[in-house]
Order: C-alpha cells, then sequence, then structure tokens
C-alpha cells in the first residue's frame, strides 16, 4: 500500500509543479506572442479560473499523501520521531514548505494574478502603445510567482535527502 501511495504522490507531485511551471514558462509565453491583448487577457483569466481550483486540489493532495508517508505509512509515530532523527526534520520542514508554497499560491499568487490581468487600466494603457504598466505588472507577477517556484525547488531537494 505504501508503494502505491508513493507513486500517487510522486505523480500529483510532478503534475502541481509541472503544471504550475507549464503555465507560467510555455502557455503565458506563448500567448504574449500569438494574441492579441484583448483576447490575451480573457484566455489568461479564463486559465486561471479553471486552474487554480485543479492547482489547489492537486497540491493539498500531495501535501495529504505526504503526511500520509510520514506517518502512517513511515516512521513518524511521535513528537520524539519528528524533532530529534534527520527524517523528521527533513519531512517536518518539507511540510513547513508544501504548506507555505500552496497557501502562497492559493492566496497571494492567485490573487496578484488576477489583479493584474482584471486591471481595465494597464490593458488599455497596453492597446494604446504604452506597455508599460502592463509590463510591470508581469513582471511583478513573475518575481511573485517566484517565490513558489524556489519552495518547489526546496522539497525537491529535501526529497533527494531523504
Amino acid at each position: 500500500m505504501r508503494d502505491i501511495l508513493l507513486v500517487i504522490h510522486i505523480l500529483l507531485g510532478i503534475s502541481w509543479v509541472g503544471g504550475i511551471m507549464f503555465i507560467g514558462w510555455g502557455v503565458f509565453p506563448a500567448t504574449l506572442s500569438s494574441m492579441s491583448l484583448g483576447n490575451q487577457r480573457k484566455f489568461l483569466i479564463k486559465l486561471m479560473d479553471w486552474t487554480h481550483l485543479l492547482f489547489t486540489l492537486i497540491g493539498s493532495f500531495v501535501i495529504y499523501t505526504g503526511i500520509l508517508l510520514g506517518t502512517i505509512f513511515g516512521p513518524i509515530r511521535s513528537f520524539d520521531v519528528l524533532f530529534h532523527t534527520r527524517y523528521g526534520n527533513i519531512w517536518l520542514t518539507a511540510l513547513i514548505i508544501g504548506v507555505f508554497a500552496l497557501l502562497w499560491g492559493v492566496f497571494v499568487g492567485y490573487r496578484g494574478m488576477m489583479r493584474v490581468f482584471k486591471d481595465d487600466f494597464i490593458w488599455k494603457e497596453a492597446e494604446n502603445g504604452n506597455k508599460k504598466p502592463l509590463i510591470r505588472g508581469l513582471i511583478g507577477l513573475t518575481i511573485m510567482e517566484s517565490i513558489e517556484v524556489i519552495g518547489f525547488v526546496i522539497l525537491v531537494v529535501l526529497m533527494v535527502l531523504f
């Protein structure tokens, strides 16, 4: 049962991290060169509305399966193991970072993106030739989302340490 749960955990993790990175570094840049600003904006709003719930659920299940793998199907049976063993320390650190990355994406990343995508002023300015406010907003989104990606990188490093 543990092996099946581990495979599910890994596949969900790949879906969570890979999906977010694909949208951020694949779909989003493709819209910049292939769509008008109006269509790009509509598409990105719909994409974020749909993927937000999907990635929130996937990320939640990654964390849930990680908790099961460390506790019920793993060695963490007490606070002593959690706080006084290398495995427990790495597991707890991974849990904290995973929860932080999920909450960051749900409450900071998504809201920030929707704020930029729904800001009529910066999109109208861009349509009129002044793309600086839009570019500033998009760069801000990239920086804001890099926090989540850094969390993912740290999680991968921690998983290698197991």
